[in-house]
């Protein structure tokens, strides 16, 4: 299994609190269960998803994206409907999933080269899909997590491309986040200067998004962090990328909101009200 930070065909943990559900991997069998820091009761929605990448909430639908498990049986991964302890494929649709968006009877899906739109839900089905943005250049790196902005724009991570780890990506639609139409219409830049933004939330009231960023994977890892894209905000990747000891570079770039320890790999994030729920997937120590 490639490291999260190395692709962006990374997995993302579920996010493991009272107030969400974990979803076990496919083809094991059930592992224990987490203990919710709170000590509630921590519930198995259901088993079945090989890799685990995003949820999306519709009513009382549960969608969960995926991607192909690296275990050896490689399973393949699409979309899922979780209900009632099972995860049931939704037929027809993108076989890799990076980020999901809800909006207007409308599923919003990133397959990583695209964005697509998935119309119709019957509740086993979509009736189409249309693609709402394409980006055919061979420097393209794709699409990590979605979001809806208050506004009503599309906001999207986009995902590293691995030959600039440690430079500047001279592609334009790069290292950033950007938000567009419904449409895939008046694409714009919005924050700058990011690694690998990974997923997003907007909690409530929230006017921009809290956006997790993987650090580079090295001996001397930086701190991980979750930032608000701004528009016009630069965080400075890669003059800066936030060690300690090196202060002095990030000088005149945007500070993140939070910063959490090298390697901790923030994968999910959620919220409920004002409160934000990070999942690790490295852990910090403690486990996940």
């Amino acid at each position: 299994m490639s490291h999260p930070r190395r692709s962006g065909a990374a997995l993302l943990a579920a996010l493991l609190v009272a107030a969400f559900a974990f979803v076990a991997p496919g083809g094991a069998g059930r592992p224990r269960l987490p203990q919710a820091a709170n000590g509630k009761k921590v519930e198995v929605v259901a088993t079945g998803v090989p890799t685990p990448t995003a949820f999306a909430f519709a009513g009382s639908t549960v969608f969960v994206g995926s991607v192909e498990s690296q275990s050896a049986t490689k399973t393949p991964g699409g979309l899922f409907t979780l209900a009632d302890g099972t995860a049931t494929k939704v037929p027809n649709a993108p076989p890799l999933i990076f980020g999901l968006a809800w909006r207007a009877g409308t599923l919003y899906v990133s397959t990583g080269a695209t964005i697509v739109a998935m119309n119709g839900w019957n509740g086993t089905s979509f009736s189409s899909t249309q693609t709402v943005y394409e980006n055919e250049s061979a420097e393209f790196s794709g699409f990590n997590g979605l979001a809806f902005g208050p506004e009503g724009r599309l906001y999207a991570a986009l995902a590293l491309d691995n030959t600039y780890d440690h430079s500047k990506d001279p592609f334009p639609l790069s290292q950033a986040v950007v938000s567009m139409t419904t449409t895939g219409q008046d694409l714009e830049v919005v924050t700058e200067g990011v690694r690998q933004p990974f997923q997003m939330n907007f909690p409530k009231g929230a006017k921009y998004p809290y956006v997790t960023v993987l650090g580079q994977d090295t001996n001397n890892a930086p701190r991980d962090q979750i930032v608000i894209a701004r528009p016009g905000r630069n965080y400075g990747f890669p003059t800066c990328v936030w060690r300690k000891a090196q202060q002095q570079q990030c000088k005149g770039f945007d500070e993140p909101q939070i910063f959490l320890p090298p390697h901790t790999s923030p994968m999910g994030i959620g919220s409920i009200g004002k409160t934000l729920y990070v999942a690790f997937y490295n852990g910090t120590g403690k486990g996940p």
